[in-house]
């Protein structure tokens, strides 16, 4: 089993014409912006075969990215790893805003998710399960949780500076 299908999927969903794709990852940094270190050492750590490395770069502009402080938190692998996969994220991630750890329960969604907006099609909602869900419940969710995300979330200034300070710890 690979651990890149998601990021695979959400590539050929964003290539079939999305619009905007937006994601929230809780716990490790959202699959479209690993590094190939980080990848392998997440799936190691996991004991799943890495996958493929990603392309996304042709995604990237259309993405927002929300990431929960505890991804920054996590460390896969080694500090100079992270410190390595936390430089990418200042330099790759063209919109990126981290949901602060002081935001406590309201920034506890549980699953990772992606959703994906077309401008001719209904929206779509990827769960970090692997599901692909477009039914109106599902998608209404989505859209709540990522309004939460957008009241909570530094902004993408403030989120830099947060990334920069953990640039700092890392490169010890």
């Amino acid at each position: 089993m690979t651990q890149h299908g998601a990021g695979e999927q959400l590539v050929v969903l964003a290539a079939a014409g999305a619009t905007q794709i937006t994601c929230f990852s809780g716990v490790t940094v959202p699959v479209l912006l690993r590094t190939e270190c980080y990848a392998k050492a997440l799936a190691g750590a996991l004991g799943l075969t890495p996958a493929p490395e990603l392309q996304p770069d042709g995604v990237l502009p259309r993405c927002v990215f929300f990431i929960h402080e505890y991804a920054l938190r996590t460390v896969v692998g080694n500090d100079r790893l992270m410190e390595d996969q936390v430089l990418h994220l200042l330099f790759h991630a063209p919109s990126i805003r981290i949901v602060p750890a002081s935001s406590g329960a309201a920034g506890a969604v549980g699953l990772d998710y992606a959703l994906i907006q077309y401008e001719h099609e209904p929206p779509l909602v990827y769960l970090a399960n692997w599901v692909l869900a477009s039914d109106a419940a599902t998608v209404e969710r989505a859209v709540l949780i990522f309004r939460r995300m957008h009241a909570i979330a530094l902004d993408n200034e403030r989120s830099r500076d947060l990334l920069m300070d953990y640039v700092a710890v890392y490169d010890r």
